[in-house]
């Protein structure tokens, strides 16, 4: 039987805040555990489409390791494909499919043995949806024939729900990151084969003193015209001729229209006496018609009455210039990959920021009838009754919290959290915070420590300050044992005013420190901590206090934690303070 509503609701909240960068088949194995305590199943199995549009069972719960094989292989056995089962009408239909009793559902014969052997005898197959694509199914086994509630169908359907979200995220994340990976690998050979290439260039360049015949690189001459008059043997080979094929013609014969240009204002400017320090580009066409790009720098061989020709000494940058091409190409490529990135964050800011919209309304519908049943505006209640609104309304000021958390990290992230400025007391804004956790602490027996001196007014938003020393004061009840102590202390240097949180509790790992202000992030994150929330409060206490120029940062020596919080003093200006609304 499927459990209560808060672990209802936290199954979901936990399915859809798995990793999607942890490995695929770990994805699978926590939604599949999660749906199995949740429904107190006996076993849980995913199956999902792959690209061939082929059905497969990639996953289980609850039963041997090697148990989707085993499905494929009685499947096979039988004669049937893997659709012939339940999953088939669900895949057709769009709906749900219960077998109350698998050794009555004609579809499930081929697998009798194995409901036999691994001692089951009810199922529910539920379609995981992303839009209206089906992308897989989330089954449930239950060990007693079972006639499913309409409660129990629905959890499943919104898990099921839930897990596809996470798993077309998973495998766009996975897909990115191979793509990241090999567009990663493709620049380190790229830069590997350029800086190869170049050092080839280099050394031949040294080379070039050598004897003409036998330098390395292409070497020529030509009289003023532009009839070539001499050429080394790199010089053949790159037009692919022989020495009294090239010898005598003009350079027009060998070089594209656009390098033609490019030589003769070269040539124009050596005539002219101007000196010409920068090497040219060219393309030429060799002998057999193959395109090749050259490097050359030219110069003048003069005579008393001028200018008789050119020399130059080039190099051949084809390969060069593909390596190059590559280079853009991949450029471009990663280019994509961050913008697909930047979208895939948009999107999970732009999920969060709906459903948590979707929750609120809902939520406060629950906490007001709540409220009226627990006042007995509707009617007189027992004592039991009475104890049980009073669970209600906790949890639903919780989940109303969470909610409200979820929203200001959503504001955050797209920079729409609207402050409201003003000259503020932090004294009155520690008092209240004070006051306000009181009874908190007195529950637990923890003694509260003030250290606090009058305090200079600053520019701010009350309500957010007060929402940031509430959430640091929460959080040192939280992890601080019972009869513990926490001190708050205060005071102000030359431009700043300083408040510090100290507790005796469990302390954060020096490890973990640079963490704790990210969003989502938890120090203990598996799903059996002790301590609840999402781990949003501190990204959102680091936010607010960064929209009034201030910080916050954390210590910790393994015997309690000190949150420290710094704000800007309101500066003085000829007389007056100086006061910059919304800086």
């Amino acid at each position: 039987m499927v459990c209560d509503e808060k672990s209802k609701l936290k199954a979901l909240s936990d399915i859809a805040s798995i990793d999607i960068t942890h490995e695929f088949g770990s994805i699978l194995q926590n939604i599949l555990k999660i749906t199995y305590e949740t429904m107190n199943a006996h076993s849980c199995t995913m199956m999902l489409i792959e690209e061939n549009n082929k059905l497969k069972m990639m996953a289980s719960y609850g039963l041997a390791p090697d148990y989707p094989e085993r499905v494929h292989e009685a499947a096979k056995k039988a004669g049937v494909p893997l659709t012939f089962s339940p999953s088939g009408v669900v895949l057709e239909t769009g709906k749900c499919y219960i077998v109350p009793n698998v050794f009555d559902e004609p579809r499930c014969k081929p697998w009798d043995n194995l409901a036999k052997e691994f001692g089951f005898s009810s199922q529910i197959f539920t379609p995981m949806k992303t839009g209206l694509k089906i992308i897989g199914l989330l089954n449930v086994y239950m060990v007693d024939p079972h006639q499913f509630t309409e409660e129990e169908i629905n959890f499943v359907a919104i898990a099921a729900s839930q897990a596809s979200y996470v798993i077309e995220n998973a495998r766009m994340c996975r897909t990115l990151k191979n793509n990241i990976s090999e567009l990663n690998d493709y620049k380190e050979n790229l830069e590997k084969k350029i800086k190869e290439t170049h050092k080839r260039l280099y050394e031949s360049e040294a080379k070039f003193r050598d004897l003409f015949e036998n330098a390395s690189d292409f070497i020529w001459a030509s009289d003023a015209e532009g009839y070539l008059i001499t050429i080394n043997n790199a010089g053949l080979k790159i037009f692919g001729c022989k020495m009294d094929e090239i010898i005598g013609t003009h350079f027009t014969k060998w070089f594209t229209p656009d390098s033609i240009k490019i030589v003769q204002d070269d040539l124009k400017k050596h005539i002219s006496g101007e000196k010409v320090e920068q090497s040219i580009t060219v393309e030429i066409v060799s002998k057999n018609g193959e395109h090749r790009w050259l490097e050359i720098r030219t110069g003048a061989i003069n005579e008393e009455n001028g200018v008789k020709g050119l020399h130059g000494i080039g190099r051949d940058i084809t390969e060069k210039r593909r390596l190059e091409q590559e280079l853009r190409e991949y450029n471009e490529k990663l280019q994509e990959s961050y913008e697909e990135l930047k979208e895939a964050d948009r999107i999970k800011t732009e999920f969060i920021s709906n459903i948590t919209h979707e929750l609120f309304t809902p939520m406060t519908s629950i906490k007001g009838f709540a409220e009226l049943l627990r006042d007995e505006t509707m009617g007189n209640i027992n004592d039991e009754q009475q104890k049980s609104l009073e669970i209600i309304l906790r949890n639903s000021d919780r989940l109303i919290r969470l909610i409200k958390e979820l929203l200001d990290a959503a504001h955050l992230k797209k920079n729409r959290m609207g402050l409201q400025f003003g000259l503020v007391s932090l004294n009155s804004i520690l008092s209240k915070s004070i006051q306000d956790i009181h009874p908190q602490a007195k529950d637990k027996h923890i003694t509260i420590i003030q250290d606090i001196q009058p305090l200079p007014r600053v520019w701010g938003d009350e309500e957010r300050l007060m929402e940031v020393m509430t959430n640091l004061l929460s959080n040192a009840i939280k992890f601080t044992p019972q009869k513990g102590k926490i001190t708050v202390a205060a005071g102000e240097d030359t431009n700043h005013v300083n408040i510090s949180v100290a507790d005796t509790g469990i302390g954060i790992p020096a490890e973990k420190l640079s963490c704790i202000f990210d969003r989502f992030y938890q120090v203990d994150g598996s799903t059996s901590r002790k301590y609840g929330g999402v781990g949003l409060g501190l990204s959102i206490c680091k936010g607010i206090l960064e929209k009034h120029k201030g910080s916050i940062r954390a210590e910790s020596n393994g015997n309690g934690s000190t949150f420290h919080i710094t704000l800007p003093k309101l500066a003085p200006f000829e007389g007056e303070w100086n006061v910059q609304p919304g800086s």
